[in-house]
């Protein structure tokens, strides 16, 4: 998955804790599987982040991702590259607007309809 620039220092500055890996086991070993959920979780504890189903998993990070992405107006198919999807209905589902995004394009409407332009002759 491509980062930007910031996430990628943020990895470095971590990498000596772990060597190649983000979370490990204390002998520095990759997690297994089923371990990878714990660290997470307690990150998210800390962070005092929770949603009513009570766990936010490794795809609603990449969900976010992709959401993120498409609310800052990166193009489509460029998102569902990114992500690896093979259609672009799939990325369709990251196509979010944020409430400010609604919010301003309800505004719109306040706004005067343009006046058609004079045909130069």
């Amino acid at each position: 998955m491509d980062l930007p620039t910031s996430a990628v220092e943020a990895l470095k500055a971590h990498r000596h804790l772990c060597g190649s890996y983000v979370f490990c086991q204390p002998d520095a070993r990759p997690l297994t599987a089923g371990m990878t959920k714990h660290p997470l979780l307690r990150a998210l504890r800390r962070a005092g982040v929770s949603r009513p189903e009570g766990c936010i998993g490794w795809h609603d990070l990449r969900h976010t991702y992709g959401s993120h992405l498409a609310m800052r107006g990166v193009a489509l198919k460029v998102i569902q590259e990114l992500m690896g999807h093979a259609t672009i209905e799939m990325t369709m589902r990251y196509a979010h607007l944020s409430p400010e995004a609604r919010e301003s394009a309800v505004q719109e409407l306040d706004r005067p309809i343009p006046q058609p332009r004079a045909a130069l002759g």
